[in-house]
């Protein structure tokens, strides 16, 4: 196939659509907790309720984008072992895809059955399914599973049509709203069952911002449900979902993963998107009892028997990896480094801990030699410890206007701090208030407060934040990165002179402005989403230090935007303040704006 392995991969290892797509049957799965971790999987035909086939499934085995194998021995049917699985090996132009398939009969009367017709037939629709992938890629069908496509749930168009027009009266983005109207209407059920709006924006090739606008108005409007979904921070499968965020549980049990863990990261957490039941109902089933597709952050997964040992043979990226096992208590901490790391590392696998715990290796090309120490099989797994960029997580909906305004009521459960990795703050106040209500009277100065208000919404929404929260006269608003804040710290305080003030103020003089940039903890305080830690302290104390038309930035968070400062003919006095509970003085700059 004209096509590299890591093209290819995502398709070719989602095993439970291949199995459906080639016409199986769905899996009655049996899971049963070992007692030395882990979990022991049971996969089950039936026909008209009677078991046809039951068997024992060994956790899959593969090295992502290389090959993938499973080994399934038999209770029941005709067949006592199969062992199968696809390699993807490079060669000139693309990639050529070898599909391996070892079966045993129960007995010779079953020969010719599994001879003649299982083994044949298995082979090649997976091989025809393979080629249905390639004319996908290669933009000759919409559908890397036709037969998928064909056989999904009916949607019910009229009421489709009716609200994706309302949506459309309603101003909602065009493209993405016809994109969302295809999907709900012709794509697979497996497509439509937890749509992540990020990820779909980059396939469509639409802009995320306004393909997130669209997810959320269209649950709104009737169209969709958002569920919450708790993640295990190790396989990252579902856990826990929730009609709202303030019912996720805060804490969960991932037995595949002999985990149990809180929801302490922004990551645990995310908004996924289904098919209201009125426009359409999905059914799912179960077609492979697993698959590397669930799991397609995980690098590279083999089972070791007591005391055997295995070679991976991988090329990285480099980052941050880890290597786990249920079976173990250990973890093993990697960085693949893109120059000067070994290139070879042995690891050992013992109930009570990995070594080394931590690891510099070689990205690109890496041995990796593993060895069970144990007296029992092992499952090691090599997974990538950076979480997907394209989760709609709690931390970055509470940075968006359309989800502040449209579910104002979401609050994370009482206990549940997330930790946020990174999240401009921008806090505001009036120069002067007390003397402004004293001067010009209660109702005058509401009037005027309010307006200066809406003007600083506008320009902080503009740059792609949301307003967390006002306090008083104050304004504390929260954007996806320091840039982002400090553009709209630019925009306000040239917006507000456009201010009808009425003679009662210099709106060049008026609002004071701190930014800052840094990681803090999603709270719940007052029954809405809320921030707090030491960014938020830090930019508090930035706007302090800003005098009326000015703004103050932490360094964090001007050298984000040093540029955005020179285009607007500014510049920044940098001067250090030591803030109360801090060992060292915060260094930062002061942006005169009342006299640009």
């Amino acid at each position: 196939m004209p096509f590299a392995p890591e093209q290819l991969w995502p398709f070719v290892a989602d095993t439970n659509r291949l199995d459906r797509a080639v016409g199986l049957p769905p899996v009655h799965v049996t899971r049963v907790e070992r007692q030395e971790g882990g979990e022991a999987q049971q996969g089950e035909y039936r026909v008209l309720g009677l078991p046809l086939a039951r068997w024992t499934e060994h956790p899959f085995e593969w090295e992502w984008p290389r090959r993938f194998s499973v080994v399934r021995e038999y209770q029941r049917g005709p067949l006592v072992r199969f062992w199968g699985g696809t390699e993807l090996l490079p060669v000139a132009g693309g990639t050529r895809l070898r599909v391996v398939a070892h079966f045993t009969p129960r007995s010779a009367l079953f020969d010719p059955l599994v001879r003649f017709g299982i083994a044949p037939r298995s082979v090649g629709r997976a091989c025809r399914q393979y080629q249905a992938i390639a004319a996908f890629l290669a933009g000759q069908v919409a559908d890397p599973f036709p037969n998928l496509a064909r056989a999904r749930s009916q949607a019910d168009t009229a009421r489709l049509d009716a609200l994706v027009a309302r949506l459309r009266a309603e101003g909602a983005a065009p493209e993405p709203t016809a994109q969302l109207r295809r999907l709900l209407a012709e794509a697979a059920d497996e497509d439509v069952a937890g749509m992540r709006p990020l990820e779909l924006a980059e396939r469509w090739g639409t802009d995320p911002q306004r393909s997130l606008e669209t997810f959320l108005h269209a649950t709104v409007a009737g169209l969709l449900e958002m569920r919450w979904e708790l993640l295990c921070p190790v396989c990252r499968g579902v856990k826990a979902a929730a009609a709202h965020l303030h019912e996720v549980p805060v804490a969960g049990r991932c037995a595949a993963c002999n985990l149990h863990f809180t929801p302490s990261a922004d990551e645990a957490i995310e908004a996924r998107f289904y098919p209201a039941p009125a426009i359409r109902t999905v059914e799912l089933g179960a077609y492979c009892v697993s698959s590397p597709a669930h799991t397609p952050h995980r690098r590279a997964q083999v089972t070791l028997p007591p005391g055997g040992t295995r070679e991976w043979q991988l090329a990285l990226v480099p980052g941050p990896y880890a290597i786990r096992s249920p079976q173990s208590r250990g973890l093993v901490r990697l960085r693949a480094e893109s120059a000067g790391a070994p290139a070879l590392l042995e690891v050992g696998v013992e109930s009570m801990a990995m070594l080394p715990e931590q690891a510099q290796v070689a990205a690109g090309g890496l041995t990796l030699r593993l060895a069970n120490a144990t007296a029992h099989a092992v499952t090691v797994a090599l997974d990538d410890a950076r979480w997907s960029e394209a989760a709609a997580t709690p931390g970055r909906l509470m940075v968006f206007p359309a989800f502040r305004q449209l579910f104002s009521n979401e609050a994370l459960a009482p206990g549940i701090e997330l930790a946020i990795g990174r999240v401009g703050l921008l806090f505001t106040d009036l120069a002067g208030s007390t003397a402004l209500y004293e001067r010009a009277g209660d109702a005058r100065a509401f009037r005027l407060v309010s307006d200066h208000f809406a003007v600083l919404r506008r320009a902080i929404e503009a740059a792609g934040g949301a307003v967390v929260k006002t306090i008083g006269d104050a304004v504390m608003a929260a954007f996806p990165d320091g840039r982002a804040a400090l553009a709209a710290a630019l925009a306000l305080q040239r917006d507000i002179r456009t201010l009808d003030d009425g003679g009662l103020v210099d709106p060049a003089r008026l609002v004071k402005v701190g930014v800052h940039v840094g990681a803090c903890f999603a709270v719940t305080l007052n029954e809405r989403l809320d921030y707090f830690g030491t960014a938020v302290n830090l930019a508090a104390r930035a706007q302090h230090e800003a005098q009326g038309g000015e703004i103050v930035a932490t360094a964090t968070a001007f050298d984000d935007a040093a540029d955005l400062v020179a285009a607007a003919g500014l510049h920044g006095q940098p001067f250090e303040v030591q803030p109360k509970g801090l060992s060292a003085p915060v260094r930062m700059y002061r942006v005169v704006v009342r006299e640009a």
